[in-house]
């Protein structure tokens, strides 16, 4: 029996905005610490708040991504957000006041929210469901390329060109994003509306399915969100700092090299047999970036916690897209990346409270003891879960 396609034009086309509004979202989320100290000298702390606008941003469109796509078609939303990004990334030419910077990073957020969302989303609907996980496996990589290409590109323009050339980029891409967003098929990526007559609730915005694994991905992520807030700092005392950099790229070839696999395993096997083992290469790999004292350790590291995380990520996704039915679909993905969002938004402000207590190596190894918990924790409930139900 021949298979349906998965690579169409519509999924070449969400997949290639996804990959731009990534790119801007993880360059400045490297850079801006760096821009807000310079520019206005400002303590680190300040900065990081910073930074963490753009995630309050990001977690409001979130909560809102689910209910208004029972009002507004899918494409009408999309090309909202693009068309959000532009402006803001022209703003940040004129943040000449600390609060003019705050309020382009949640302008930033809003928009990459709300495409991301949508994104994620609507690119469900072009699988079909006995290779929706695949599908959505190969479709995660334009994030994983996101989280790669950005931090290595905004630091390397940092260092080399300067911030006003970067934020030029930025807005190449988002104007690109906004090109290639006019070009999807709007009945490609459409839901079906359902009216609601009753009172707003909970339900709404949030899925309730999801959430076991949402509360998960919150956990598992904090040792990436270590990794995007002290990696930096860590590699400098360790005399390291020219890998630092290089770790995403090896990050993100694990990750490309291992999720077309990890997708058809997961939709021929199921969770258990797949989420397992990315969450103890997970735990290897954060223990590995808290003991290593050499570059080699730190990519080894890097392409270990790829394999793991980066494939986790989207296991999770695929996961939560088969817990609910197409109508909820919309609320399920909210969830769940609100949870990430939270994840890599508070997780460095939560980690730092820590990490002058314990110091960075320290950090890295407790959350991969973290990791290793849920790995283990997930084995006895799915396992249990099962038995039961036999």
């Amino acid at each position: 029996m021949r298979k349906e396609k998965i690579f169409t034009r519509d999924f070449w086309l969400i997949a290639s905005v996804n990959l731009l509004v990534m790119t801007t979202y993880y360059s400045l989320m490297v850079t801006t610490a760096k821009f807000t100290t310079d520019q206005f000298h400002t303590s680190t702390s300040i900065a990081g708040l910073v930074i963490g606008i753009t995630v309050i941003g990001i977690l409001i469109a979130r909560f809102s991504s689910g209910y208004l796509t029972q009002h507004f078609t899918t494409k009408k939303l999309l090309m909202t957000g693009t068309i959000l990004l532009v402006p803001a990334m022209i703003l940040y030419h004129f943040t000449t006041s600390l609060a003019i910077l705050m309020a382009v990073r949640l302008l930033h957020g809003l928009a990459i929210g709300l495409i991301s969302t949508v994104t994620n989303t609507a690119v469900v609907l072009l699988f079909p469901v006995e290779r929706r996980s695949e599908g959505i496996s190969y479709f995660s990589l334009s994030t994983v390329l996101g989280t790669a290409v950005g931090p290595f590109l905004g630091l390397k323009l940092m260092q080399t060109v300067g911030f006003s050339t970067l934020f030029n980029v930025e807005i190449g891409f988002a104007i690109a994003a906004l090109v290639i967003a006019t070009l999807i098929n709007a009945e490609k990526i459409r839901f079906k509306k359902v009216q609601h007559n009753e009172p707003l609730t909970l339900a709404h915005f949030i899925e309730i399915k999801a959430m076991p694994i949402a509360l998960l991905m919150f956990v598992v992520g904090l040792g990436y969100a270590a990794i995007q807030a002290y990696l930096s700092f860590y590699a400098g005392q360790l005399d390291l700092a020219t890998y630092a950099s290089y770790f995403f790229l090896a990050y993100a070839f694990a990750a490309l090299l291992s999720r077309p696999f990890t997708g058809r395993l997961l939709d021929a096997v199921g969770a258990k047999a797949v989420v397992v083992p990315t969450l103890l290469i997970n735990a290897v790999g954060l223990a590995g970036v808290a003991w290593t004292h050499s570059g080699w350790g730190l990519l080894v590291s890097a392409f270990l916690i790829g394999l793991g995380f980066g494939n986790f990520q989207s296991v999770a996704q695929s996961i939560v897209a088969k817990k609910v039915p197409v109508k909820r679909l919309s609320q399920a993905t909210a969830t769940f990346f609100i949870f990430f969002d939270l994840s890599l938004g508070i997780g460095p402000f939560l980690l730092g409270l820590i990490e002058p207590a314990v110091g960075y190596s320290n950090l890295y190894l407790l959350t991969a003891i973290m990791v290793l918990a849920c790995a283990i924790g997930y084995w006895l409930v799915s396992h249990f879960s099962k038995q039961e139900t036999n």
